[in-house]
């Protein structure tokens, strides 16, 4: 420990003394930088000319108007955060907030103006779009706007969209990995997509702590562009998704000027580049690296955390071809490493996972080609063509009862591949009338290996061992139409899945109505996915099921109670059928947390329910200040194989947060100075357990559970508490930034279940406190 703190000590005074270097070194001229861009019809993606920017804080006025190709530029913008206005005849106002200006990097922007139906003459006072709206506009209810800001802003988002979204109404999550919890659903009904296609869960050691989630986050700050965030009732272009999804976009790269980053942290280091291709103009790259290693902070991390390491590489090649359209090439992947070493004294064992040796590669990667062209003053068509895949190899070995044998316990290998064509055209009907259809081919390829040993000393048993491929069809089509005061929505979805030969037909629809300054939405929309690979292999009778589905029912009020506060209700019900179970059994895959070693024959006799009622009360960023105050209270609950109704896995029954933050601006000739700080707390409710079968658990000298009392105990409730300073200096020619991110400030202790005590021969409680402070220094230029 002494050695780790000299070490930190070390950098910290080496990046001080780079960053007073960098100070003295300042130009006396202020900060300034160009803010440019394009605006566009969200309907049909043709450029805007004669539209109207101006940056509302600013006197004098600063502001331009959109050139014949819908371009923009607006040139010495001071440093700092601004808010900009987009008006154009016939068009909702767009506004960007709180937009901040830095003299390391131009801001580019893309906005998409919404055609407005009222009529001319008419005069109604409508609400301005704010940014909890989301970027598709096929929405209706249960969507908000997520942004990389935010994520590094926010206490708690940890520079993770997942993590960012636990701060939301109607979502929980947890310390040990970022698995997102939607509604009381499972972590593996969430959906990731990227540039319009999905991938796998964005996160370094996929699956390993739980299916659907991973350990830390693969985005980068400056990769992600805004984008869509979704609880229930999504639009019908969404297919195989249970309870969520989180619609990434790529920021593309500047076209004009070369801009890097460099960050330095106690948890590794990342650099970021961007730039135009010289030889194609108009052209441009965008790529980051990150490699890191937790061995500064391994002593606040669980025991054997501190070996474990990664890296991961995103890219996006933006490709403008005039009128042949735009060609973009993007991709994204990660390698990774965790394990540990056992003990051979059986003198020093007080656990079981003393005496285990482990090692657990992972990795996953997609890229893509994509394609986006408008065809006249109506119509624009994307076209994608995407390879994505993801790998774990999960191998335990543990030494026997004496410590003179080290033999195999576990071995997992599991290996998916896709390759993917997309095309989804856009097309104005008529003035208030949109369309949106498209077709997805996906060719699934597996390799899946399970084997295990029922007792210690025995050979291992597969329980899995299969190869191959199958496809998966999606199509929809959706429609939105507008007459003020209502919009309507409505589209269908169908899906077959060929390696189970089912086939699943889904209707969407979301109404809005807005009265005054009083917003309320209604939605409903049945949605379907397949399950884990391995789930269908564990048994040949379990190739035989649907998929599983889930019809989701929300109703909605919205308000802006000032300028600025905004209140947000939902009420939400959701049933789940189709689910697959082991008759006579408590099993079902709605509680599918880390189950693996699943052999038995299932039936898609299952069902589930979630429902329950959350409020959003929002702040938005004004005058420095900014807050969120979410409150959820609901029900998760299940029926098994044993026809029973019983609370799910995931049934926290409560959960709020509290958010707040302020951040100072101080503006001086030669540099432009914020100081931000932000906290966070979260409160809610513990996981269902089975309780401890404690005679079966003290002849085997490890911990069994009592299965016929399935979910009857409860984990202790939760409280999180984090904090982020952040402290930016802007000069002429660079941007620094001093960031302190502290992830469970109060030390809770995270609950993983019992263990067994060889030493003492007693159950205990497997808690660890998992603090992560994350330190770093990072220069823009």
């Amino acid at each position: 420990m002494y050695r780790i703190t000299i070490v930190l000590a070390r950098k910290i005074v080496l990046a001080l003394g780079l960053c007073l270097l960098q100070i003295l070194c300042s130009q006396n001229r202020a900060s300034a930088q160009t803010i440019r861009g394009q605006v566009i019809d969200a309907a049909t993606g043709v450029s805007l000319p004669g539209v109207t920017i101006v940056v509302l804080d600013q006197e004098p006025l600063l502001g331009t108007t959109t050139a014949r190709d819908g371009t923009f530029r607006l040139e010495r913008v001071p440093a700092g955060r601004h808010t900009l206005r987009f008006t154009f005849v016939g068009y909702e106002p767009h506004y960007v907030r709180n937009l901040l200006v830095t003299s390391a990097r131009e801001s580019v922007l893309e906005i998409a103006l919404r055609e407005s139906v009222t009529e001319m003459e008419e005069v109604v006072v409508r609400p301005d779009r704010q940014k909890d709206q989301p970027i598709n506009y096929m929405t209706v209810s249960s969507s908000r706007l997520i942004s990389m800001d935010e994520a590094s802003r926010y206490a708690g988002g940890f520079d993770d969209p997942a993590a960012l979204a636990t701060a939301f109404a109607g979502v929980t999550g947890s310390l040990s990995d970022n698995a997102v919890v939607i509604r009381g659903n499972a972590p593996k009904g969430v959906q990731w997509l990227m540039e319009g296609v999905e991938i796998p869960v964005p996160s370094h050691f996929g699956n390993i702590l739980t299916i659907g989630g991973g350990g830390i986050t693969a985005l980068s700050t400056h990769m992600i562009a805004d984008s869509d965030f979704y609880t229930g009732a999504f639009p019908a272009e969404y297919g195989n998704a249970l309870s969520g999804i989180f619609d990434l976009n790529l920021r593309s790269g500047n076209n004009r000027q070369y801009e890097h980053a460099v960050k330095v942290s106690t948890i590794g280091l990342d650099f970021a580049s961007e730039g135009p291709l010289r030889a194609l103009p108009g052209s441009s790259f965008l790529f980051n690296y990150r490699y890191s290693t937790f061995s500064l902070i391994g002593p606040l991390l669980p025991e054997g955390a501190e070996g474990i390491r990664y890296q991961n590489l995103t890219f996006k090649f933006n490709l403008p071809a005039g009128k042949s359209g735009i060609f973009s090439i993007w991709g994204i992947g990660a390698d990774d490493w965790s394990g540990q070493s056992a003990d051979s004294s059986a003198e020093n064992w007080s656990y079981n996972q003393d005496r285990e040796s482990i090692e657990s590669p992972t990795r996953f990667g997609a890229a893509g080609l994509r394609h986006r062209i408008v065809l006249g003053d109506r119509v624009w068509l994307t076209t994608s063509l995407a390879a994505s895949g993801n790998g774990l190899r999960y191998e335990l070995d543990r030494y026997s009862d004496d410590g003179a044998s080290l033999s195999p316990r576990e071995y997992l290998r599991s290996e998916t591949g896709k390759l993917s064509v997309k095309s989804v055209v856009n097309f104005r009907v008529t003035s208030g009338h949109t369309n949106r259809s498209g077709v997805t081919v996906n060719r699934l390829g597996y390799h899946q290996r399970i084997r295990f040993s029922e007792e210690p000393g025995t050979p291992l048993q597969t329980i899995t061992d299969a190869s191959g491929h199958t496809f998966h069809y999606q199509v929809f089509t959706q429609s939105r139409v507008d007459f003020d005061p209502i919009t309507i929505t409505a589209g269908i979805h169908l899906q077959h899945y060929g390696l189970t030969g089912s086939t699943s037909l889904e209707p969407r629809a979301g109404l809005q109505y807005l009265i005054g300054k009083n917003l309320f939405s209604a939605s409903y929309g049945r949605h379907s996915q397949a399950e884990p690979i391995h789930i269908y292999f564990s048994h040949p009778d379990n190739r035989n099921l649907s998929l599983t589905q889930a019809d989701h029912f929300v109703a909605g009020y919205s308000r802006m109670l000032t300028p600025q506060l905004r209140l947000n209700v939902e009420v939400y019900y959701q049933y789940l059928s189709n689910v697959p179970v082991i008759p006579d059994s408590s099993f079902s895959t709605i509680n599918l947390e880390l189950d693996w070693l699943a052999r038995d024959r299932m039936t898609g006799v299952g069902a589930g329910k979630n429902y329950g009622i959350e409020w959003t009360l929002e702040r938005y960023f004004s005058g420095g200040w900014y807050g969120l105050l979410t409150s959820t209270f609901f029900e998760s609950k299940y029926r098994g194989g044993d026809n029973v109704w019983r609370d799910s896995r995931f049934n926290r029954n409560h959960a709020t947060t509290m958010l707040a933050g302020k951040e100072w601006e101080f503006r001086g000739d030669k540099r432009v100075r914020l100081l931000g700080i932000s906290g966070q707390v979260n409160l809610m409710g513990g996981k269902w357990i089975s309780p401890v079968d404690e005679v079966r658990s003290h002849e085997l000298r490890e911990v069994r559970y009592d299965e016929i009392r399935a979910f009857s105990s409860r984990e202790p409730p939760v409280i999180y508490a984090h904090l982020t300073v952040e402290y930016r200096s802007i000069t002429r020619r660079f941007t620094s930034v001093w960031s302190m991110q502290l992830l469970n400030l109060t030390g809770y202790k995270e609950f993983y279940g019992y263990r067994y005590n060889l030493q003492q021969n007693r159950i205990e409680e497997d808690r660890e406190r998992i603090m992560i402070p994350n330190l770093g220094y990072k220069i823009e230029f």
